[in-house]
């Protein structure tokens, strides 16, 4: 059960996470839990999309979806790697690849969908620092 996480947002989660603490109590009796309240915001998720697109307007030589794999390897990653269990999946997983690959990996590798709010807002004022010309709504 190494770097396994939830999002709890229904009874049905709240039930099956109970469920897996139990279990990996129950196999190694020793267990480092962290929750985090609130969720991203609407306008959080909205707002990435749309800068992506600005990105690669902006840019000229990538699409809003090459934005998007650079702007979870650069911003994202580093962010999510703070996490201790999230930093080995990535090191045994993603972290010797080449770059290439890895920005190809971020298709299918949760980066922002597990962000939290505060996560989300860092992610999004990374993005700004390096684009300055992105509207100022973080």
């Amino acid at each position: 059960m190494e770097g396994r996480y939830s999002i709890v947002n229904s009874a049905l989660s709240l039930k099956n996470a109970i469920a897996d603490i139990t279990a990996a109590w129950v196999e190694h009796k020793w267990l480092r839990i962290k929750i985090e309240c609130g969720k991203r915001t609407l306008p959080q998720n909205a707002l990435k999309s749309v800068w992506y697109k600005d990105i690669a307007d902006f840019r000229g030589d990538v699409t809003a979806k090459d934005v998007e794999r650079e702007c979870k390897l650069g911003y994202g990653v580093p962010i999510l790697r703070r996490d201790i269990a999230t930093n080995w999946v990535y090191e045994q997983s993603i972290d010797k690849l080449p770059h290439e690959k890895k920005l190809i990996v971020m298709d299918r590798f949760a980066v922002t969908s597990i962000m939290s709010a505060k996560e989300k807002k860092e992610y999004l004022t990374c993005m700004q620092n390096d684009y300055p010309f992105l509207s100022n709504e973080v």
